[in-house]
């Protein structure tokens, strides 16, 4: 039955191809009824591997008839040559569409059919918050709130963002107000014993670490441009070193060596600061092509106003040159956010800790663990794309990219 279905198959859609519409039709019909009653003669209905072998089939005979159809208009017009491309572009696409559907269709039906879901149920509170779903600490659940500042201040600014007119300051102002309003909340939850972890510690992590990163960067970044060249030597030194030097070992050193200096109870400010050093050097580099992406002439005319430097570079170049440094700050925000996953070598129970933790306690749902940890780093990573996107998308600033 499954040949008989596909010596009408394949005719059939040669056919359709070669814009032979009836005899293409009676094939396809044919096709239709045979693959229906194999279907039906299968003990699990239509099954993924039976979609599978029919999207093989269309992906082969559709190359076979394209290869056909490109001999018969080899003498013909233009304009034939381009139905021939266009149906070949359609084709391929539909093949390409069936095939991809099929092995994906595949990949949920296995991964559904693991046994260790109900693992991942029972875990879950683990992975969002780590120690904070012990009953013990039920009495600093409130500082969670903390979490959703730093993401009202990102709402508020991507709101201004959109007023036409406004200066940059306002978005800049609020984002770092949500920020710091959102680390005071959550402090105690982290110094001197951290009591926070998984999902809920990795956001902390990135959002303090940006609260001292994003000044850093930029202030590196206007010392990378100066006229002065001991100004200058010194941000070059400080963003070559940390570029040069894995994270890895900053937060190893970090946190072994920075308590020593500051005392007990120190370690997760060690560990932050090791965090937003290394990005702050990566911020500085942005910042500098930022600043030198723009035409002279702004600085120029600027200086030939009577403005000062300072004024020249507050007032007239970085609020043109922060638009084009939007995508490259919230990217490195992205990678920010997956390189806390290196702070559990120090023993702190993150994301990725947490999944550690739980798949060397049940290894029989290890890879459940590992995809719904890779999932919460993917909706974070989107999020913040989205974010980014809105904020290279806003009127009313000068630079924006504009859309048709």
């Amino acid at each position: 039955m499954n040949a008989a279905g596909l010596s009408f198959l394949v005719p059939g859609l040669g056919h359709l191809l070669t814009r032979q519409t009836s005899g293409g039709v009676k094939s396809a019909l044919l096709a239709t009824l045979t693959w229906t009653l194999v279907v039906r003669t299968l003990p699990g209905g239509f099954s993924v591997p039976l979609l599978l072998c029919l999207a093989a089939a269309l992906v082969v005979h559709a190359g076979a008839g394209l290869s056909a159809r490109s001999g018969a208009h080899r003498g013909e017009s233009a304009a034939a040559t381009r139905r021939a491309r266009a149906d070949q572009r359609r084709w391929s696409t539909l093949s390409s569409a069936a095939v991809v559907l099929a092995l994906l269709g595949l990949t949920v039906q296995w991964a559904l059919s693991l046994p260790g879901w109900s693992e991942i149920s029972r875990n879950l509170p683990f992975f969002l918050m780590g120690k904070l779903r012990s009953g013990e600490y039920d009495p600093l659940r409130w500082r969670l709130s903390g979490l959703l500042l730093p993401a009202l201040g990102l709402l508020l600014a991507w709101a201004l963002s959109r007023v036409r007119h406004m200066p940059v300051w306002p978005p800049a102002l609020s984002v770092a107000l949500g920020l710091v309003s959102g680390s005071a909340v959550l402090w105690p939850l982290l110094v001197p014993e951290t009591v926070l972890g998984g999902f809920a510690l990795s956001v902390v992590l990135t959002f303090l670490a940006l609260t001292l990163a994003v000044p850093l960067g930029l202030l590196a970044g206007i010392m990378r441009v100066s006229t002065l060249p001991v100004i200058r030597l010194i941000a070059t030194v400080y963003i070559d070193l940390f570029r040069a030097v894995p994270l890895i070992v900053w937060v190893f050193g970090a946190f072994l060596l920075l308590p020593y200096m500051l005392g007990t109870g120190t370690q997760f400010p060690s560990v932050v600061l090791a965090l937003a050093t290394f990005t702050g050097a990566y911020f500085a580099e942005i910042v500098r092509a930022g600043i030198q992406s723009l035409p002279q002439g702004q600085s120029e005319a600027a200086r030939s106003l009577g403005l000062t430097g300072t004024q020249t570079m507050l007032r007239v170049v970085l609020p043109q040159a922060l638009r084009r440094m939007v995508p490259p700050l919230l990217g490195q925000t992205i990678t920010l956010f997956k390189d806390t996953s290196l702070v559990s070598i120090v023993g702190m129970a993150e994301l990725a800790g947490t999944g550690r933790i739980t798949a060397n306690r049940l290894v029989s749902a290890t890879f459940e663990i590992y995809l719904t940890i890779s999932l919460l780093y993917f909706l974070v990573a989107s999020a913040l794309s989205v974010v980014a996107d809105r904020l290279e998308r806003a009127p009313g600033v000068p630079g924006r990219r504009r859309t048709s």
